[in-house]
């Protein structure tokens, strides 16, 4: 080969001692004596600390130079020893062999006669020159020169995709070429822990250890909570900095155990545990931390990983315990959890900050997976069910309070520890340094803040009732309302939910034959008792005392002899210990007292309270604490605030978030109308504090006392639900059912099993149910069915958007037993890998011209299902609850049915109801599915499978002519001609059957936003195409009254995307 230029510094012909000289600078080492004196005969200079130099890092010529390393005073753990310095590989390219060559042409050459000044380390020309000049690489550079011609010759003849993807290749080779700087020791020692992983693997399940997904999270934990606890004993005793300052190579190799724990647990959880290794919390967890250790590998700063070791111990723990298949102690793992990877780790990653920015902020991204963690174990011990009591609520509460305050503080200290070291540093130059630190540390604390909203969202309700505290001191429901539309008779039998009882007693005025009072909280129930009780032995004025100005003397007087007695013993124990609550004003009593309490006093500021008292009307703009009151209203973040304590789940208040700008206007109309109707008590009682003798409930009203007092015993006092107390009363008992909003937080699921139990129960020919809702439609697809009449009369309260009643014979025929049926409850589940294939295969069809749906498919396999189980979503609630099983249909046809996924979410009510389903769809390959879970289903004999297009003629001969029920799932957007299928499918619907669909469409509203347009492109391109006129072309239609129909949001599996599908069923009337 042509000689290379000679660079600057040589001249003529290299003589071999000039191009050692070069490798020598090249490869700056820290060696034994003997090593240095051999140096010193080259390049005679002063040593830097051993310390000073990056040994193991590449010797890059155009690198900046390594991190200098402070040298620690601190004793190095007793067996670490020293670190072996050894030559690594150029980031040229040198061969070993050539460096072997080099150390022997050392001890040969003479020693120079005069010391050399100190160079700077080579170019990457000299060392491209010592490549192609020196007598011992010249064969080698031109071998490599010939086998790099040869490839880029057969790559010329390559098509162009090839090319483009082996220059990628080859940018990437020499990447890590240049900057991935491992040697050999460090693959060995990755090599023999992934053995070491495989073997203790398969030797834990030969002995036949239960769950076998926690094998190697059990040694990985152990091992590194080993090294943990001892690097944090150094970190106790010779600080932080004295540790993480000095690299070893105990710390490299804990370092590279991890790696290989997180490769085999990776390979082998594909293999035998696939389901269990998710995107999450398998292969994101394990590739990030892969990314960081190989970070710190590179860069010298394993130390901090060492350290970081001890937030493990919780991980031993978890694993211990779950190999076994054993319940965790859940209190200790919180507590280890919160110590070491919440508050221990925010101090290590402000202490690793100074030495590299990427691992501070990886470590936050950490530490909010962390806090993510801890909220869950928050939610599900702080605020568990009572029935496992071993700490007491205040405990718990305690406990979670010192947690936060720790961390609040420990984080405080951090931060300002950053930012006078920042400013002392910079000065005011980092003042936007300084300024991110402390938005780090509010992000934190409102992160912290989302944590306790959490907890007392979703949590605050159950734990009062668990606690048998009393949420709601008055009940809110007008029972005006009630008596317009239920026409109570003396011969009704009357199933309601207690709350305070006010309704119920409201009820017992109007004369019902029996009224059953059922609850889960029996707070609420004691309080009903004790109204009854002083309706039996009580005057109505030391009635209307107690219940009406929560006079304490009167309570006192009567409350010892004359109602304790006629309690039940429970129920005596409970008032014995809440005599406070008529002390402190019964008004304001229970979470909803205090709700209305702090709500109340922008109007009390305002001075509305004398207003009300008096009954006169507002005027003016009401002044500015009126005026606030009305600007809370439009706050809807506050109504997460204030709702548990109303006792508004979240699941209720979630009814508004798809329109609450009508909440909003309710509100304003509740605060400058309602208030001041006449007869409203409801906020008369919570404004003046009181009842007055004119607006008051019906039931204290000295009117009614006398009446009450004879119908006393015809309530019954229920602890359960109320579809439990209907089954007690037995079949064709119930005449009413009035069952308030009880049903705005239940799951479709649980809407249908109660129902269900009720409706069985009730007066099939006299028998009509009543509720309400947050919601402004019916909110359940479950309740859509019993097609309930909208009550418009205007009610007191106003919170409740709507009300219904619904006779039962108005949507007969109902077979309430076909709600209990169930399906297989089975659920496909992918691995990662599975998930990546069919990605793969959605990707190659979207970058297609051509979309050969049938090859596309085909591909796919088993896999189909498991990856569109998520991709796919509310299929089960169409199937199970839109459609209308109640009325046992005959015959089904299921358009587009895929792999019959759909049968087996009612598999149960097919059998149950002797259906005949016909299962349609144009891919032989996806039907080839269908027919093996059908023969697995046991459907053989009542299930046809028909092959083709629903528009040809052929396929509409091997269907019949009219079925009760047709359904479409996430079909209808892949069928170009799709109005010819929406008229065939119609077509095909007996008069009074069923048409329902469920499919990807833009969002209601929102069709022109950038979101809603960028999820159109993105499915157009798997060959799904929005349409909103879908929709459009449905609501059309004439002769279909739609049942339900309702639109959600979704999250694509592995994207941040979150397309709206809409659910639709209709029946046929002509």
């Amino acid at each position: 080969p042509k000689r290379a230029r000679v660079p600057s510094g040589f001249s003529g012909t290299p003589s071999r001692l000039e191009a050692l000289e070069v490798l020598d600078r090249a490869s700056p080492r820290a060696t034994d004596s003997r090593e240095q004196e051999r140096d010193d005969r080259f390049v005679p200079t002063a040593r830097l600390p051993k310390r000073s130099i990056n040994t193991r890092a590449v010797a890059d010529p155009i690198a900046p130079p390594p991190r200098t390393h402070q040298t620690s005073s601190a004793p190095r753990p007793f067996f670490f020893g020293r670190r072996r310095r050894r030559l690594r590989v150029f980031a040229s390219g040198t061969p070993r062999l050539a460096i072997k060559k080099v150390a022997k042409e050392r001890e040969r050459a003479p020693l120079p006669t005069a010391a050399a000044p100190v160079r700077a380390r080579p170019t990457r020309k000299e060392l491209a020159f010592v490549d192609a000049s020196s007598e011992f690489v010249k064969p080698l550079a031109t071998a490599r020169r010939r086998r790099a011609e040869k490839v880029a010759k057969e790559r010329e003849r390559a098509p162009l995709p090839e090319r483009t993807m082996a220059a990628m290749v080859d940018q990437f080779t020499a990447f890590v070429t240049e900057n991935v700087r491992f040697s050999s020791e460090d693959f060995a020692i990755l090599g023999l822990n992934m053995l070491g992983c495989l073997f203790v693997y398969y030797l834990m399940r030969a002995l036949k250890v239960p769950d076998h997904s926690w094998y190697l999270t059990l040694y990985s934990s152990g091992v590194a909570s080993f090294f943990g606890l001892y690097f944090f004993y150094h970190v106790c005793n010779d600080g932080f900095t004295a540790v993480l300052d000095n690299e070893h190579d105990i710390t490299r190799y804990v370092a590279i155990f991890f790696i290989g724990y997180c490769i085999m647990d990776l390979a082998l959880g594909s293999i035998h545990y696939g389901s269990l290794v998710t995107y999450d919390d398998g292969w994101s967890h394990h590739f990030l931390y892969i990314v960081i250790l190989a970070y710190l590998l590179h860069n010298n700063m394993t130390p901090l990983f060492s350290v970081a070791l001890v937030e493990e111990l919780p991980i031993i723990l978890l694993s211990f315990y779950s190999v076994q298949n054993k319940q965790r102690p859940s209190l200790l793992f919180g507590v280890l959890y919160f110590l070491t990877r919440v508050v221990f780790h925010t101090v290590l990653i402000y202490k690793a900050r100074p030495f590299s920015d990427f691992v501070f902020v990886a470590g936050l991204a950490l530490l909010l997976w962390h806090v993510e963690v801890f909220q869950g174990w928050v939610r599900g011990y702080l605020m568990r069910s009572h029935a496992r009591q071993r700490l007491s609520f205040r405990s718990k509460l305690s406990i979670m309070t010192a947690m936060l305050i720790a961390q609040i503080g420990a984080h405080v200290y951090m931060v300002h520890g950053a930012v006078t070291d920042v400013l002392a540093k910079a000065g005011p130059a980092a003042n936007p340094v300084a300024a991110l630190h402390l938005l780090v540390f509010l992000y934190f604390l409102y992160r912290f803040g989302v944590v306790v909203h959490d907890v007392y969202t979703q949590n605050f309700i159950m734990t009062s009732i668990g606690r048998k505290k009393i949420i709601y001191n008055i009940s809110w429901e007008d029972p005006a309302i009630d008596h317009t539309v239920m026409h109570m008779k003396d011969d009704d039998v009357v199933l309601t939910i207690s709350s305070a009882g006010c309704n119920v007693l409201d009820y017992l005025c109007e004369g019902p034959k029996k009224i059953i009072a059922v609850d889960m909280n029996l707070a609420q129930l004691h309080t009903l008792e004790l109204k009854l009780a002083g309706i039996r032995v009580l005057t109505q004025e030391q009635f209307f005392a107690i219940w009406g100005r929560s006079d304490f003397k009167v309570f006192t007087e009567v409350y010892r002899s004359k109602l304790r007695p006629l309690l039940e013993p429970e129920t005596a124990a409970f008032w014995d210990a809440n005599t406070h609550l008529f002390r402190d004003n019964f008004m304001y009593a229970g979470t909803s007292g205090l709700m209305a309490k702090l709500l109340c006093m922008p109007l009390w500021w305002s001075g509305l309270r004398d207003k009300v008292r008096n009954r006169e009307p507002i005027t003016g703009s009401g002044g500015i604490f009126f005026q606030f009151a009305l600007k809370m209203c439009s706050m809807t973040w506050l109504w997460s605030v204030f709702a548990p304590l109303g006792g508004v789940p979240l699941e209720q208040l979630n009814l508004l978030s798809r329109n609450p700008e009508v909440f909003v206007e309710r509100l304003v109309e509740v605060l400058t109308t309602r208030i001041w109707m006449p007869d409203n008590y409801f906020y008369y009682g919570y404004i003046v504090g009181e009842f007055s003798p004119e607006v008051c409930p019906r039931y204290l009203e000295k009117d009614n006392f006398a009446v009450m007092k004879q119908r006393v015993d015809r309530v019954k006092v229920y602890h359960g639900t109320w579809a439990q107390a209907a089954e007690e009363e037995g079949p064709g008992s119930i005449t009413i059912a009035s069952l308030l909003d009880s049903m705005d937080w239940m799951p479709p699921s649980m809407i249908a099993e109660n129902i269900a139990k009720v409706v069985a129960n009730m007066d099939q020919k006299k028998g009509r149910i009543f509720w309400r809702s947050f919601a402004d439609r019916v909110h359940s697809p479950v309740l859509a069915h019993l097609k309930g009449e909208l009550v418009p009369t205007y009610d007191r309260v106003g919170w409740y958007l709507t009300q219904f009643i619904s006779p039962v014979p108005s949507f007969q025929p109902y077979d309430p037993g076909m709600l209990e049926c169930k399906g297989t409850e089975s659920k496909p589940t992918n691995s990662f890998l599975d998930d990546v294939c069919v990605m793969w295969a959605m990707a190659k069809q979207g970058l297609q011209k051509t979309k050969d749906v049938r090859a596309f498919y085909k591909k796919q396999g088993t896999r189909y299902d498991g990856f569109r189980e998520a991709l796919l979503p509310g299929r089960d609630l169409l199937m199970q609850h839109c459609v209308p099983w109640v009325k046992k249909p005959k015959t089904w046809i299921s358009v587009g049915c895929g792999t019959a996924r759909d049968i087996e979410f009612v598999t149960g009510h097919v059998k149950a109801s002797g259906t005949k389903v016909y299962l349609v769809d144009l891919s032989d390959a996806l039907l080839d599915m269908a027919r093996a879970r059908v023969l697995e289903l046991g459907l053989q004999t009542q299930v046809v499978l028909v092959e083709g297009d629903i528009n040809s003629e052929t396929v509409r001969k091997k269907l019949p002519k009219k079925a009760d029920l047709v359904t479409c799932s996430y079909c209808l957007t892949m069928i170009p001609p799709w109005k010819e299928a929406l008229a065939t499918m119609l077509d095909l619907v007996e008069v009074g059957g069923n048409l329902a669909l469920i499919d990807f469409v833009t969002r209601e509203g929102r069709e022109q936003r950038f979101a809603q347009r960028l999820y159109k492109w993105w499915f157009a391109m798997d060959g799904v195409y929005f349409n909103r006129g879908h929709v459009d072309w449905l609501k059309a239609q004439k002769n279909l009254a739609t049942i339900w129909y309702s639109e959600e949001e979704s999250r694509v599996p592995y994207t941040p995307y979150y397309p709206t599908h809409y659910l639709y069923c209709a029946e046929k009337t002509a």
